[in-house]
């Protein structure tokens, strides 16, 4: 094999600033690069959203935040960040997000090499370009990243996302979950029914009548998740659960991380906290509407997405014409035959005595869409 490790190489900054599963999505290829450059210092340039990702990364000595809204939002402000990059001396630049101010930015951090997709402006300032194209629903974005640092990378990469929880973390969290009243041997189910966009949400009260069944038929407690901006959604999805609940907003990333690695299992859509789940193997039924699951599928064993065939897909989801109908009708049926398979697993493992009693195999649990033609597709 021809060797394409670029010579000289002490410093790399990697750009990365934008979303929780595209930093997550992209530490296969960030570990890829340190296997390749073992003696180089590895920055990666993230923004405050998504830096906590990259708290105990074996991978990554620093971690350097740009932040638009608040420390870099005047413009005398970003031109001293920019030119504190140049004083770095970075030997390479590797532009992992596609868009034109990162290709702007490893221009000017002055690096002699510099790593990107010949894309967006500003892509002739790239050294070292990856110029090929994907379709949808042919490549994961995990080898996506790949595809672009194998150009100056030798060895084959791991596919496994890198998270990494600290003790104290999950120290904390435990006792979070017994002022609530949760034990350790609970059955413990999480729901997380936010996402980025409306079209990547289903509907609450689909989520509702999931959580109840796993109430009443498995003795579950659930634990629903949100976001900073997902507060209606979530009171309102509690108050359609006629069984107790528990409705938290995490303090932080971290916190998050460590409340769904103590779950049993997750359901959720397409979204960040679906990628963290991925990232700590906690067993998911992640809901897909219209983006491309397979570029963007939870990478794990242990997840499984749950989907409503199409035939206007691949689409361009924001400019929908039929109100969304991937999403918004997928049959509560379909979701709850997948989560039912988990849930009896739970229940074998832990060999539970009680009588059961009959699943929603047997009684099926009623559809708020009728009898919509829907699909389960195991990733």
């Amino acid at each position: 094999m021809s060797n394409r490790r670029l010579p000289n190489i002490r410093k790399i900054l990697i750009i990365r600033n934008d979303g929780i599963g595209d930093l997550l999505n992209s530490t296969p290829a960030i570990a890829l690069l340190r296997q390749n450059y073992l003696d180089a210092e590895i920055t990666v340039l993230v923004q405050p959203l998504n830096a906590p990702i990259l708290i105990g990364n074996p991978d990554v000595d620093r971690v350097l935040i740009f932040d638009r809204e608040n420390e870099h939002r005047r413009l005398r402000d970003r031109l001293r960040f920019y030119q504190n990059l140049r004083h770095e001396k970075y030997d390479l630049v590797v532009v992992m997000r596609t868009a034109s101010w990162c290709n702007l930015v490893a221009f000017l951090a002055g690096a002699r090499y510099r790593l990107g997709r010949y894309q967006k402006r500003f892509k002739n300032f790239l050294t070292h370009s990856w110029r090929g194209q994907y379709e949808k629903g042919e490549v994961h974005e995990v080898d996506r990243n790949f595809d672009l640092v194998r150009l100056i990378c030798d060895e084959d990469g791991h596919r496994r996302l890198v998270l990494n929880l600290l003790a104290d973390e999950t120290a904390g969290t435990k006792q979070l979950l017994a002022d609530w009243g949760i034990a350790p041997n609970d059955f413990l189910v999480g729901i997380h029914p936010g996402g980025s966009s409306f079209d990547k949400r289903w509907p609450k009260e689909n989520y509702a009548q999931v959580a109840e069944a796993l109430v009443r038929e498995y003795g579950a407690k659930i634990l629903i998740l949100r976001g900073p901006d997902e507060a209606e959604l979530a009171i309102n999805l509690q108050k359609a659960i006629q069984s107790k609940s528990i409705a938290y907003a995490p303090k932080s990333i971290r916190e998050l991380a460590t409340l769904i690695t103590r779950c049993d299992f997750f359901v959720c859509n397409d979204s960040g906290p679906m990628h963290i789940a991925a990232a700590l193997d906690v067993r998911t039924v992640a809901i897909f509407g219209p983006t491309d699951h397979v570029a963007w599928k939870p990478l794990s064993e242990e997840a499984t997405i749950v989907r409503r065939d199409m035939p206007c897909w691949p689409c361009s989801a924001h400019k929908c014409k039929i109100g969304w109908e991937c999403t918004k009708k997928l049959a509560v049926d379909t979701v709850w035959d997948r989560v039912e398979e988990w849930a009896q697993d739970k229940v074998a493992a832990q060999n539970h005595n009680r009588k059961r009693i009959p699943s929603a195999r047997q009684t099926p649990m009623p559809s708020l869409h009728g009898n919509q033609s829907s699909q389960s597709t195991s990733r």
